[in-house]
């Protein structure tokens, strides 16, 4: 027979609780965030172009889908005319790739008057964006590069006064959804479902009747354990107390994942675990993000943040932190080394170039068994705290010809 310190009181606080099962949940936030940025200029609206007016140069590419003219004389709709190539003037707004001069750069084949593959240069003050998305250019002080989901991928930029410049690899881009640059895009998503690692069973059906459990040898109480709902491995730490008459005492385990759907900052809203000195440590595993990446993203780096409490100080800390892939652990352990604060607050894990040690595709961002896992380890040596997780949001930051 085995004895332990704390038992009766965890017993005590365990007979407040309730389970409720895991979940479904709220929608969270997307955010573009670009290297290059936009650029207004002072030149206002203007005519615009609408499908991108084309030309037949001698030796130049094919073009369709927009008005054609001989020898560089441009056929606009609403007016603006030009020679010796596709231009916006007044201060126009490009929105289909038009080029500043009549000169595409790189030999680019245009279709409707968007640049497939070349890049566009632009006139003094203005700024120029090419590649996949569409993107275009502006003459003096115009609008840099706009329209929905213009992204620019490995264009070239030229910028004067009041126009927008981008870097190497990339080009200034703008408009809904737009994007370019390295982790140029964010996605943050809450998660809709956790579990408990150890345990699969309710919580008052289950669980609590095992502490009334007689027993004579711990493995009566591993039996009762695993026919409640737990897994051979964490039920091998149950003890059977001597006592009058003999009773089990389980390891413990997260529940009330449910709670974890409304972020409240407060115990009563959290999922949470009981922590004592034991052999097993149960695991929170959460999933189900409902990332809505592109298939062309490439992802940069990960980052978790959990909305935690401990009710003792100095009690409970961080025994292990990993990513999820496929509902599995991978890569690293960004699990920390400092014991958890009594309070709610954030404590984030990864970042915007920390992909925990392994590759990821959007196919495997988007999976609902896409998460995080966090084992808590208890600091004292008898007793009891109790650790409290209230909300858990993931950001995956990429790249991507649109953001979404």
């Amino acid at each position: 027979m085995t004895g332990r310190l704390g038992s009766l009181v965890v017993l005590g606080l365990l007979m407040s609780s309730a389970l409720p099962v895991a979940c479904g949940g709220d929608a969270a936030s997307s955010s573009p965030e670009g290297s290059g940025g936009s650029g207004m200029g002072s030149g206002g609206s203007g005519q615009q172009w609408t499908g991108g007016v084309t030309s037949s140069p001698a030796g130049g590419g094919p073009h369709t889908g927009g008005a054609t003219a001989s020898g560089g004389q441009p056929s606009p709709t609403g007016g603006a005319t030009a020679s010796g190539g596709s231009v916006v003037s007044s201060g126009g707004k490009a929105n289909g790739g038009a080029v500043s001069g009549g000169v595409p750069a790189q030999g680019g084949q245009e279709t409707a008057g968007v640049p497939a593959g070349g890049a566009a240069e632009a006139g003094a003050g203005g700024a120029g964006a090419a590649g996949m998305g569409g993107s275009g250019a502006a003459s003096a002080g115009g609008t840099a590069a706009a329209g929905k989901g213009g992204a620019a991928s490995g264009g070239v930029a030229a910028a004067g006064a009041g126009g927008a410049a981008a870097g190497a690899g990339g080009a200034a881009a703008a408009g809904a959804g737009g994007g370019g640059g390295a982790g140029a895009c964010i996605q943050t998503r809450s998660s809709r479902s956790a579990r408990s690692a150890g345990f699969s069973g309710s919580y008052q059906t289950n669980y609590y009747a095992l502490y009334s459990t007689s027993c004579v040898t711990p493995a009566d109480c591993a039996s009762a354990c695993v026919t409640a709902g737990g897994t051979q491995a964490s039920c091998a730490a149950s003890e059977c107390i001597d006592s009058t008459p003999d009773y089990c005492l389980p390891p413990t385990y997260w529940f009330d994942f449910d709670r974890l759907l409304v972020e409240a900052s407060s115990e009563e809203s959290s999922a949470w675990i009981i922590m004592v000195n034991n052999p097993y440590r149960d695991t929170l595993l959460v999933t189900n993000f409902q990332f809505e990446l592109p298939t062309d993203a490439v992802v940069r780096g990960v980052r978790f943040s959990f909305n935690e409490s401990a009710d003792s100080p100095d009690a409970i800390g961080d025994y292990s932190v990993k990513a999820l892939r496929a509902g599995a652990t991978v890569g690293l352990d960004r699990g920390k080394s400092t014991a958890w604060s009594t309070g709610f607050h954030y404590s984030d894990y990864g970042g915007p170039s920390d992909l925990w040690g392994v590759s990821w595709t959007a196919l495997d961002i988007n999976s609902d068994q896409f998460g995080v896992s966090l084992t808590p380890l208890y600091l004292d040596t008898a007793g009891n705290a109790r650790a409290y997780i209230d909300f858990v949001k993931a950001t995956v930051y990429y790249d991507a010809a649109l953001c979404k």
